[in-house]
């Protein structure tokens, strides 16, 4: 994923208040409020057969924020479902 890829994520996540953090193919995001962690989980949990992402790891704890791990397939259908 190049630099530009990963602004094009943190822009289009900006209305939603996260932390983006990147390893290699896998991408981190935490949310600080429940409806946008809510909101991302119903995304993909729609579009799971679009193969934008896969190994998707809900971490719900509850005295932080809730957060997702996931492999990134398709950078440009990520980008794509989130901007919908």
């Amino acid at each position: 994923m190049t630099d530009a890829k990963i602004e094009e994520v943190k822009q289009a996540l900006l209305p939603r208040n996260c932390t983006i953090e990147l390893h290699s193919n896998v991408m981190e995001i935490k949310f600080e409020k429940e409806e946008d962690a809510n909101w991302f989980e119903d995304v993909f949990g729609k579009f799971q057969k679009e193969s934008a992402v896969c190994c998707l790891m809900p971490i719900r704890p509850k005295n932080a924020p809730p957060k997702f791990i996931f492999n990134v397939k398709d950078i440009n259908k990520f980008i794509e479902l989130i901007n919908e």
